[in-house]
Formats: structure tokens, C-alpha cells, sequence
């Protein structure tokens, strides 16, 4: 037997909120060095995979692995001790406190090793002495990666970051989860800015009304052409 590639894996869920079924038998995989990403519509059910894969919903079928151990019940506490790291779309930053605090408790937990590069990788140095309310959309997601970076996660996911910023710091956004897989860390993040997220992407996921569909690679995507007709739109050009 091979090692086992995946750092995480979420296979066949399925969750029901009453009678809602927002999750029907979705899948996804997370492998070290490589980004992978979620596209789809709002209601899709990105998010509530994510949060099953982070154990922070339980599915009411399926089963999450992650690092090589499978539960039906994952806990997000128990798998952040293991290297999970979860970024929601509201960003985990406590409001009142400065941006300083944050890597002080990082440091507390994980150690200070890692502080100071991510704090000149990210941009933050400006930063520090900020406290989070006063923080722009921007400012607020690159200080949450470059907590991440500090933390050097073996999974970090990351739903929608992209959402409320300008063009310019997507693309920055992009290159900075780019270079935390080229660390080691898996990486799975999801949004709508298909451009940028093709770009930055690895291994893409189409999640379709509570299913997902395995599209390969960014080329095996764009070359998928009811991906493309449902939701690329026929107006999107590759490159």
C-alpha cells in the first residue's frame, strides 16, 4: 500500500436541515501542496460541506478522514490540534482585539517560530498595533492568512475569501494561498470569482444542488462543457 495522498477527505455526505436536503452525496479531497477548490452556485451547498469537512456540522450520512483517520462525527476542536485550521466567511478575528493580540495567542499555542515571516509575507506589519474593527475587508483577510501562515496548518480551509474584495487583492490573496500549499499545507477554498480561483487552483470541484462533480484540473474544467454552459456562462474566456 502507497501512503495515502489526502490530508482530508469528506465522502458521500449527505445533511438535511429539517426537510431541507442541502446535501445530497457530495465529496471532496484535500491533498498536501495543492490547492482545491469549490465553485458553484449560492445554495449549492459549498458551505455546508466545508463545515461538515471542518466538523464543525455533523453529516447525517458520510464520513470525514482527516490525516489518515475517518470519523462520522469529526470535531473541529479535535482535528485544529491535529493542523486543521477553518477560515469562515466571517472572518475569526475577535473585533476589539489588536491585530498584535492575535499572533500573541497563535504563538501561545503553536509557538512564535513562524510570526515573524508571516507577519512580512502577508503585509501586516502596518497592521499590528490595529485593532480588528478598524480593519478594512482587506486588511481583515490578509491578517486571517497571515495567521495562517504563523500556524503553518497541514489543512487549511478557507470558504469564499475572496467575497468584498477589489481585484487587485484577490489576485494578492490568491498568490499568498499559493505559497502556503507550496509550503505543505492542503489547501480547499471556495467562491464565485472563477477567474481568479482557476488561476490559483489545483484541483476544482463543482458542487450542483447538493452534489459535487470531480472536474480535475483547471484545463479539465474549462473543458468541461456543461460546466461551462451552467456555470462558466458562454461569455467566459480561459487565460
Amino acid at each position: 500500500m502507497g501512503e495515502q495522498p489526502y490530508a482530508l477527505r469528506a465522502e458521500g455526505i449527505g445533511k438535511y436541515f429539517g426537510r431541507l436536503e442541502a446535501l445530497k452525496a457530495a465529496s471532496l479531497w484535500a491533498e498536501p501542496r495543492r490547492v482545491t477548490t469549490l465553485l458553484g452556485r449560492n445554495g449549492s451547498g459549498k458551505t455546508t460541506l466545508m463545515r461538515v469537512a471542518a466538523g464543525l456540522l455533523r453529516a447525517d450520512r458520510g464520513v470525514v478522514s482527516f490525516m489518515g483517520r475517518a470519523s462520522e462525527s469529526p470535531s473541529l476542536s479535535r482535528m485544529a490540534r491535529l493542523g486543521l485550521m477553518y477560515l469562515p466567511q466571517t472572518q475569526p478575528l475577535v473585533p476589539g482585539y489588536r491585530v498584535r493580540d492575535h499572533f500573541r495567542a497563535v504563538a501561545s499555542t503553536f509557538g512564535p517560530a513562524g510570526a515573524a515571516d508571516a507577519i512580512q509575507e502577508c503585509r501586516v506589519e502596518s497592521l499590528m498595533d490595529q485593532r480588528v474593527v478598524d480593519l478594512s475587508r482587506g486588511e481583515h483577510v490578509r491578517t486571517s492568512l497571515a495567521l495562517a501562515f504563523a500556524r503553518s496548518p497541514s489543512v487549511l480551509i478557507a470558504d469564499e475569501p475572496l467575497v468584498g474584495l477589489a481585484p487587485r487583492d484577490q489576485e494578492s490573496f490568491g498568490r499568498l494561498l499559493r505559497r502556503l500549499a507550496a509550503q505543505g499545507t492542503a489547501v480547499v477554498t471556495s467562491g464565485h470569482d472563477a477567474r481568479v480561483l482557476l488561476d490559483i487552483s489545483d484541483v476544482i470541484i463543482w458542487s450542483v444542488a447538493g452534489t459535487t462533480h470531480h472536474l480535475g484540473t483547471p484545463s479539465e474544467a474549462l473543458a468541461h462543457e456543461q460546466f461551462r454552459r451552467e456555470y462558466l456562462g458562454p461569455a467566459f474566456q480561459a487565460g
